[in-house]
């Protein structure tokens, strides 16, 4: 089995670093941090109420094409209430024709 070590200067010595410098790579990686934060902050603010008023605008343009297309109308479905327009009443005459009696002329 080959093995190669690709990470030789792991057990070494860390190399020192002034104090002021490791100060200062915190002081601007906080800096850095926090104006990607509000930079993030900023567009969600602008972006969502776009966003939001886009999702409003593409549901009205939907209802008013299924409505055209007739999805809209009220009808016979259980939890709507039966309008009391003329065109709604069916008169129909039912009866029960069983398999054994003959039919009636």
């Amino acid at each position: 089995m080959i093995r190669v070590n690709l990470y030789e200067q792991l057990g070494g010595r860390a190399a020192a670093m002034p104090r002021w410098a490791a100060w200062l790579a915190m002081a601007a990686s906080l800096v850095i941090g926090v104006v990607l934060f509000l930079l993030a902050a900023s567009l969600a603010l602008i972006l969502l109420p776009v966003a939001a008023l886009a999702g409003a605008i593409a549901i009205w343009r939907l209802r008013s094409r299924l409505k055209a297309a007739g999805f809209g109308q009220p009808g016979p479905v259980p939890g709507e209430p039966r309008g009391s327009q003329r065109g709604e009443i069916i008169d129909a005459e039912y009866r029960i024709i069983e398999q054994n009696e003959p039919p009636r002329r």
